[in-house]
C-alpha cells in the first residue's frame, strides 16, 4: 500500500463558509437513506429481533366500521384498584408502575449479545421439585428394558421441546433486567378471551358473517383485585372477501377457572384512530441530529401516509443550521417551528411547543433526538393514549456502540420516561411541564412528571416499542449542563 499525501487530494467542495446543517452539496446514494436492504446472512437469535411481524404493519389494516362494534357489549364501570387518588411520594412513580403483557411473541427479549446480562425468571408451577428436569418434557414412551444380570431399567425417551422463557417474565424481572423485552401471554390464557369475543360479534347479524383470519395483538393490563382490561386485535374475513381489523379494549371480570369469560366495555375507555399527534422536540446546535430526526418523521409520513400528525420543533438559537428552511423542504404532512431565546431548557421547550397545541384533543408526544422511529408508531400513540385515562410510555433501546437498527444489540431503558404520548387536555390538567423546577437544568424533569401523571389518576401503559431504538452517540457538542 502506498499513503496518498495531499498534493493529490482536493475537495469536493470548499465547506468553509457553510453551516453544519447545509447538506445539499453532498452526493446521496441509496446507502444515505433508512431503506429495505437485500437480506443478509445473519443468526437465528438476530433475525428474531427484527423479524417481520403484522404488528409492524398494522396501520395497512382497514378498521372495522365502528358502527359494528357499538353496544356490541354492555357497558361496565371501570375504576381500577391501582389507580391513585391524590399526590405521591417525589420520584415513587417509577417504583408503581406495572407493565402490560402481550399476545403473540413480539421478540423484543434482547437475545444476540454474548454479553447478556443474566436475567431470572419465576419458576414454573408445573416444575416438580422431586422430578428434575421432567416437568418441562413430555413423556412418549416409557418400554421397560431387560438388562441381562443387572436387574430391572426402565429407559424413558422424551420430547423436549425449547423452554419459552418470555412466558416466566414478571414486571419485577422486567425492572431488573435490561434485556427481557415484553411479558409474553401464553395462547391458552389469550385464546378464551378472543373466542369470547368472536362469540358475540357472531351474536349478532350485522358482524355475523365477519370470521378470524388471525390474532395480530392482545396486550392486557391486570389488576388483581378487579380482573384485566385487553385490548383484542383481530384480522378478520368478510362475508364478502373483505379483510379488515376489530381493535377495542374489553375488561374481564376477575372469575375462576370453571366460569365462562365475560365481557364488557370499560366506560369512557376507547382509543380514537383518528386523533392527531403532535411530535414535540426542543433542540439547540444539534444540526446533523436535527436533519435525522426530520427524516425519520418523513419516512413514517412516506411508508404510512398518516396526514394526522404533526411535527414541532422548539429551537434555542441553533447557528449551525437554518432549521426553518430544511422544515419547509421537507415531505411532512405538517410542521410548527418556534424560535426561543437563551440557553437550552428541555422543560421549557417541550412546554413551549405544547401551548402551540390548540386542539386539546389531540396527543402530544414528548421525545427526544438520536431516535430510530417504526412506521407504526403513530399507530402504537394513538391505542395506548386514552384521554382522561391513560397516557403512553414506551420503553426504548438504546444501541451500543456500532450497533444499528439492522443489528440491535442493546439494552431497554427501563428507568426512562422522557417519551411520553398524552392528551393536551392531560397535560394542561397536570400543570404541564415544570419549567420552573428544570428551567436551567434537565434530568430528573421525567420522573416529576411521571409523578404527577399518576398522582392526576392517570394510568401509565408501559410497553416496549418494538423497532424503537435509542442511537448511540457522542456527548460532543451537547448543551451542556446537566446531561443525560
Amino acid at each position: 500500500f502506498t499513503i496518498i499525501t495531499s498534493e493529490y487530494l482536493s475537495l469536493f467542495e470548499d465547506e468553509s463558509s457553510l453551516q453544519m446543517g447545509d447538506i445539499d452539496h453532498i452526493p446521496q446514494t441509496k446507502a444515505s437513506y433508512d431503506k429495505l436492504l437485500e437480506p443478509i446472512p445473519m443468526s437465528s437469535q438476530e433475525k428474531e429481533m427484527i423479524q417481520e411481524d403484522p404488528r409492524d404493519h398494522i396501520f395497512k389494516y382497514k378498521l372495522l366500521d365502528d358502527s359494528y362494534l357499538q353496544d356490541l357489549f354492555p357497558e361496565c364501570p371501570y375504576e381500577p384498584s391501582y389507580i391513585l387518588k391524590g399526590p405521591i411520594g417525589r420520584y415513587q412513580g417509577v417504583n408503581l408502575i406495572q407493565f402490560s403483557s402481550i399476545y403473540p411473541n413480539d421478540y423484543t427479549r434482547q437475545t444476540n449479545n454474548p454479553e447478556d446480562e443474566m436475567c431470572f425468571y419465576k419458576q414454573d408451577p408445573a416444575f416438580p421439585e422431586d422430578k428434575g428436569l421432567s416437568g418441562y418434557m413430555n413423556q412418549v414412551e416409557d418400554p421397560a428394558v431387560q438388562i441381562p444380570g443387572e436387574g430391572p431399567f426402565w429407559q424413558k425417551v422424551y420430547d423436549i421441546h425449547p423452554l419459552d422463557v418470555a412466558s416466566k417474565q414478571t414486571t419485577s424481572v422486567v425492572n431488573a433486567c435490561r434485556t427481557s423485552g415484553n411479558i409474553i401471554m401464553s395462547q391458552s390464557h389469550v385464546m378464551p378471551i378472543v373466542r369470547a369475543f368472536l362469540k358475540t360479534l357472531h351474536s349478532k347479524e350485522e358482524t355475523r358473517g365477519y370470521s378470524l383470519l388471525r390474532v395480530v395483538n392482545v396486550v392486557m393490563r391486570e389488576d388483581k383485585n378487579l380482573g384485566s382490561r385487553y385490548l383484542v386485535e383481530l384480522e378478520l374475513v368478510g362475508p364478502h372477501g373483505q379483510k379488515v381489523l376489530v381493535s377495542q379494549y374489553v375488561f374481564a371480570r376477575a372469575a375462576d377457572s370453571s366460569t365462562p369469560v365475560s365481557l364488557c366495555t370499560p366506560k369512557a375507555f376507547k382509543w380514537n384512530p383518528r386523533a392527531t399527534v403532535h411530535v414535540i422536540v426542543a433542540v439547540k446546535n444539534q444540526a446533523r441530529w436535527i436533519i435525522q430526526f426530520i427524516r425519520e418523521m418523513e419516512k413514517v409520513y412516506r411508508v404510512t401516509g398518516d396526514k394526522n400528525f404533526n411535527v414541532i420543533i422548539v429551537d434555542y438559537n441553533s447557528s449551525d443550521m437554518d432549521i426553518e428552511k430544511h422544515l419547509k423542504k421537507a415531505k411532512l404532512p405538517s410542521y410548527r417551528f418556534q424560535k426561543m431565546e437563551g440557553n437550552f431548557q428541555r422543560s421549557g421547550g417541550l412546554q413551549a411547543g405544547i401551548e402551540l397545541v390548540e386542539d386539546e384533543h389531540s396527543i402530544l408526544f414528548l421525545c427526544d433526538l438520536h431516535l430510530y422511529y417504526p412506521a407504526s408508531f403513530l399507530n402504537s400513540i394513538r391505542k395506548y393514549s386514552v384521554e382522561g385515562k391513560m397516557v403512553y410510555a414506551p420503553v426504548v433501546m438504546r444501541l451500543d456502540c456500532g450497533a444499528s437498527p439492522r443489528f440491535p444489540n442493546g439494552f431497554w431503558e427501563i428507568a426512562g420516561y422522557g417519551l411520553m404520548g398524552i392528551y393536551k387536555s392531560d397535560m394542561v390538567r397536570i400543570g404541564g411541564m415544570n419549567t420552573v423546577e428544570f428551567k436551567d437544568k434537565w434530568g430528573g424533569e421525567d420522573w416529576e412528571l411521571l409523578d404527577r401523571v399518576l398522582g392526576n389518576g392517570l394510568e401509565v401503559k408501559r410497553l416496549h416499542l418494538k423497532n424503537f431504538f435509542h442511537h448511540f452517540h457522542s456527548k460532543r457538542g451537547m448543551w451542556g449542563g446537566n446531561q443525560r
